[in-house]
């Protein structure tokens, strides 16, 4: 639900400017997307003069780089929370939840991985909290790896295969390009499922042609 400019300006307290800009943008980005977002808007509407938010946001893409961290760390607690338990069950798991949060939150998931909006580099405390949410899931597959589920070859290598594939499904989810919704479930699971078996089936088939 959106925030009214007069609770906003009634609410507003001495140090609180950072987080009412910060949960004002995040609104915004929900509903309308990034290209929404302007910092002399939302001084605007929080009461306060632009300079008095620029002292805490030196310019749009930062107040957007602090956005994406937020969605990075939603998605790190998200992906934390998978039952671990069985290296291959998680897997699977760590697919489902990681395109549920993107459907859950289209707009910010195109922010967090929109290269062009928020270059690689330029904003160190993103690069970090985006890499904390990748070694998720690759401690994940490394997991799965040491009890055989995936294939012996380097880890960062599974890891950028097993992400591209929940990254670009989760990519044609969100822009309304798969048949049905209700079967996308079944479909993320099916994806991460065929990576896992087809690296069991293609181990267990060379280690046949040794032996043979």
């Amino acid at each position: 639900m959106a925030v009214s400019s007069t609770s906003l300006k009634t609410n507003y307290h001495h140090g609180d400017l950072p987080q009412q800009a910060h949960q004002l943008a995040l609104e915004i980005l929900r509903e309308h997307g990034d290209a929404a977002i302007s910092l002399r808007a939302l001084a605007k509407q929080i009461g306060v003069s632009a300079p008095a938010l620029y002292r805490h946001f030196v310019d749009r893409d930062s107040l957007l780089a602090e956005l994406a961290i937020t969605g990075f760390s939603a998605l790190r607690e998200r992906l934390l929370a998978v039952d671990q338990s069985d290296p291959r069950r998680a897997l699977i798991d760590i697919g489902l939840v990681y395109v549920s949060f993107a459907r859950d939150e289209p707009n910010l998931y195109r922010l967090m991985f929109g290269g062009r909006v928020l270059p690689k580099g330029v904003h160190p405390r993103l690069d970090t909290a985006g890499k904390g949410a990748f070694q998720v899931l690759e401690d994940t597959i490394a997991q799965a790896q040491a009890v055989g589920y995936v294939k012996p070859i380097p880890l960062s290598l599974m890891t950028a295969a097993a992400w591209s594939l929940v990254h670009g499904l989760s990519q044609l989810s969100i822009d309304g390009h798969l048949p049905s919704t209700k079967a996308e479930p079944h479909l993320a699971e099916g994806v991460v499922t065929l990576l896992l078996d087809g690296s069991i089936a293609e181990n267990k088939q060379h280690n046949k042609d040794t032996t043979s």
